[in-house]
């Protein structure tokens, strides 16, 4: 154990402690394995042990780990002889506070680089048997959080079995999320790469001076112009040894994405080249294309770097190693993996997991998505009649629209006002540093606003400021968000084509129901978004919101109610073919006036 891993747990340790009435401290709960190991090793570090000096010396230097894929720590120099007579020799006041010292600042240490050697690629995925056809996973790579689900049909029966992957359990943070993956990457000082709870974990302790970042975002580089940027120091500190891009950060979390899916598949008695398919947000035509061919080729390429890697990549692997066996894969020229299926918007995915094939439904659908990075709306039309073996469901041609007002630009904002409020100046020297560490947990403080009311931020270099909410929802900014929101409900429904609202308002008893899904459906100004009417040419649509939680998976699955609003897109996008991409299509009397084409999602099928 390194003293980063073990300050972390500390950490978790010392909140888990509450004071009683007379002044004590009492545990609830267990004490972990891991949290076991953390105080042993405060043990051995305070009783001057030899391997633990020799962890902490910032002489020490990672090599490659040994057969069992741990990781090694060894002298160099003239210090390890020093570090070997420490086990005898009586532990002076000195000596104790050093080893103190040396694990608060174990994490500004910065290890030998590890010696650059030619990687063994394992490509045996390519060469296996074809997975079963009557399975398929879908990924949904989320700007925050990440979920995969997996469908399983039964040919006989048409029943599906749908299993949503708990990612979270081999990920370690089933405390934030059994059926979640954080979305970050960082690189420690050491040019290590750590992923999901770990990225995080770290750098509040190694980054808690603002002095560096944590990629977050990763996912809005696929939207916007910049994957072939290179990642500068703030989130590289090695980068004057190892240069990576943005393209290179969104492959290397998609292979701890996959591995995480992997762990989960092989728990199930699923092969490692089950199809998957996998979510995106929604972009203009051209940008679609370009980014689901990059995506298809990426998650192929994560998939052999999961087989090449294994566990190492949750134990921290360095960013050298990683360059390095990417570079020698794209030498190979691999360029199809066929376990790679379509690319979905999230919007459809969401869709897709309203239906139930064995049940009656007739509507006019509005899917809003609202994440941490794009929100995307899109409209469906719904027509299941099981009895006369009808099924047209269709999304609107060009309906398909994405917006980047979401959670990250509510961050931005609540960063913003935190920092006016604490009178922090443009011309202050530490402002650019305060606002690093305010972003490294801005999403905390926003999900205790939106929860509480009110949100107390304490920081070392300001006063402490509290914000509440409604003075929040009043800056103009924030008011912008649900109105941006509301003007593109607007602009989808001016554009399709009039017989779309004509249904609508054919009939009193009609309304356009509003489906609201993404990491924001339950924030204020979203859920206002299902309320009242909209006048589309002249003509009045009431809106309705959905049921929040699908009646069918209520009724088959009803564990899944509490996650359902961020696992829809992965649940919906991993079923058999129930929603046809968008087409030409017009809406005449209780139907589809004229059939789309298929869109290449999801396969032929009842």
């Amino acid at each position: 154990m390194d003293a980063i891993v073990a300050k972390i747990l500390f950490q978790n340790l010392l909140k888990r402690f509450k004071q009683t009435e007379d002044g004590d401290y009492q545990l609830a709960g267990v004490v972990t394995t891991e949290e076991m190991a953390a105080l042993r090793f405060a043990l051995d570090t305070l009783s001057g042990a030899s391997s633990v000096a020799a962890a902490l010396s910032p002489q020490a230097a990672p090599v490659s780990p040994d057969a069992s894929g741990n990781a090694q720590t060894v002298k160099v120099g003239a210090a390890a002889a020093v570090g070997a007579g420490l086990a005898d020799a009586p532990v002076s006041d000195t000596a104790v506070e050093d080893a103190d010292v040396a694990v608060a600042e174990a994490v500004e240490e910065t290890p030998e680089a590890v010696p650059r050697e030619a990687p063994i690629l394992d490509l045996s995925v390519l060469s296996l048997v074809s997975p079963p056809g009557n399975a398929r996973v879908c990924l949904d790579f989320g700007t925050a959080m990440s979920k995969a689900s997996l469908v399983e049909d039964d040919a006989g029966s048409g029943f599906e079995d749908v299993t949503v992957l708990d990612l979270g359990v081999p990920g370690d943070q089933e405390e934030i999320s059994q059926s979640m993956l954080i979305s970050s990457v960082y690189i420690d000082n050491g040019g290590f790469i750590w992923f999901g709870k770990a990225a995080v974990d770290r750098s509040v302790i190694e980054a808690a001076d603002g002095s560096r970042q944590r990629l977050d975002n990763i996912k809005r580089r696929l939207s916007e112009d910049g994957l072939n940027e290179k990642v500068g120091e703030v989130f590289n500190p090695i980068a004057g040894e190892v240069q990576i891009v943005y393209d290179d950060v969104v492959l290397a979390y998609l292979t701890f994405l996959t591995w995480a899916m992997s762990k989960c598949l092989d728990k199930l008695g699923f092969p490692r080249n089950v199809v998957r398919r996998f979510a995106m947000p929604c972009l203009p035509a051209d940008k679609s294309r370009e980014t689901a061919h990059r995506l298809r080729l990426l998650l192929g390429e994560a998939q052999v770097l999961v087989d090449t890697f294994g566990d190492r990549l949750t134990q921290g692997l360095h960013l050298a190693e990683f360059v390095d066996a990417l570079a020698e894969l794209r030498r190979k020229g691999v360029k199809a993996y066929p376990f790679v299926g379509e690319d979905i918007t999230e919007p459809l995915g969401v869709a897709g997991s309203l239906l139930k094939p064995t049940s009656r439904m007739d509507s006019m659908v509005m899917v809003v998505d609202v994440g941490a990075g794009t929100s995307d709306l899109s409209l469906y039309r719904i027509v299941v009649d099981p009895e006369r073996g009808k099924n047209s469901s269709l999304e609107a041609d060009g309906a398909a629209i994405g917006i980047t007002e979401a959670g990250n630009f509510l961050d931005r904002l609540l960063v913003r006002f935190i920092m006016k409020k604490a009178g922090i100046e443009p011309e202050n020297p530490d402002r650019v540093r305060i606002q690093r560490k305010l972003e490294l947990t801005i999403r905390d403080h926003k999900e205790t606003l939106f929860n509480e009311g009110f949100v107390t931020i304490a920081l070392p270099e300001i006063d402490d400021v509290m914000i509440e909410l409604e003075e929040y929802r009043s800056l103009d900014q924030v008011k912008s968000f649900g109105i941006s929101l509301k003007k593109t409900m607007q602009e989808i429904l001016e554009k399709v084509d009039d017989s779309w609202t004509d249904w609508i308002v054919a009939d009193p008893g009609r309304y356009l129901t509003v489906v609201l899904t993404g990491g924001g459906a339950n924030l204020p100004m979203v859920r206002e978004l299902a309320e009242g009417e909209m006048t589309v040419r002249g003509k009045k649509i009431r809106l309705v919101p959905s049921l929040a939680f699908p009646k069918w998976l209520n009724d088959d699955y009803p564990e899944l109610e509490h996650d359902y609003p961020r696992i829809a897109v992965s649940l919906g996008g991993a079923r058999r073919r129930l929603i046809e991409r968008g087409g030409a299509a017009t809406i005449a009397g209780g139907g589809v006036k004229t059939t789309p084409t298929l869109g290449g999602y999801y396969q032929k099928g009842s």
